[in-house]
């Protein structure tokens, strides 16, 4: 089911793309020669090579977003455990992100594959990039699976060469079409766990989303209120519709027959 964990991690994905996109074009015009510093902006700005300069800049924005992107991926999956119907596995505070992904994947019964080799990458790359001395990598066996989805990748993430990747994670230098491409994936990931969590199948298990979800006061007092003006079933449809519309139908299927 769509968990209350997925829209915010798809709005904060969306900005980080949004804010990447928005760094390469304005990028391409000072590599064009054409961006002029503002008379305002109180900075020194006076590349001797604008090509150059405006490559070196792409390469960090690129290796932020990925950082970005893995920081995201982990508040999601915190998130996300945090649910009944998911749970979070033992040793969660102890296991590296990495882990963590794979956890949550093999907890929800997803078959592995590209996708989560994928997203497992990224905080690879993370790690590379904020730890000098990281050595995180893809096992031998997780490698081979990402490289042997070439035509799979290749037909769904605009031809990317899942070889090259790992080429270009070896040398710490990021492509646009590699982080791009990783984004979509980390999308894909987490919308496969999104769709593996079981829905509510009881009262008592809707009643625990909503304590997971900090609302079970609030929809109380809201019962209360709309109850007493005669206008319970608006009241409660117009709560959950605005707090948690992941939870409407099994709320109404099995807390209520007026809804």
């Amino acid at each position: 089911m769509p968990t209350p964990a997925l829209q915010p991690f798809l709005d904060a994905t969306g900005r980080i793309v949004h804010h990447l996109n928005a760094i390469v074009v304005g990028l391409s015009a000072v590599e064009a020669g054409k961006a002029v510093k503002p008379a305002t902006m109180d900075i020194s700005w006076s590349p001797l090579d604008p090509r150059t300069s405006s490559r070196q800049a792409r390469t960090f924005a690129l290796r932020s977003t990925l950082v970005f992107l893995s920081e995201e991926l982990n508040a999601y999956l915190d998130h996300l455990t945090a649910f009944p119907s998911v749970g979070r596995p033992e040793d969660w505070d102890s296991k590296s992100k990495a882990d963590r992904l794979m956890a949550v994947w093999r907890l929800l019964r997803l078959e592995d594959d590209f996708t989560l080799m994928g997203v497992t990458l990224v905080e690879h790359w993370r790690n590379r990039i904020i730890h000098r001395k990281s050595n995180a990598h893809l096992t031998d066996a997780q490698r081979k699976m990402f490289v042997d989805a070439v035509k799979e990748i290749g037909e769904n993430y605009k031809n990317l060469d899942p070889k090259r990747t790992l080429e270009n994670f070896e040398k710490n230098a990021p492509t646009l079409k590699d982080v791009s491409s990783l984004t979509a994936m980390a999308i894909r990931y987490v919308k496969m766990l999104d769709e593996a969590v079981p829905e509510p199948k009881s009262a008592d298990e809707v009643i625990n989303w909503l304590s997971a979800l900090n609302l079970s006061d609030a929809l109380d007092r809201v019962r209360r209120i709309s109850s007493a003006k005669g206008k319970e079933e608006v009241g409660v449809s117009t709560f959950f519709r605005t707090h948690c519309p992941e939870l409407l139908d099994a709320y109404t299927y099995y807390c209520t027959n007026k809804l």
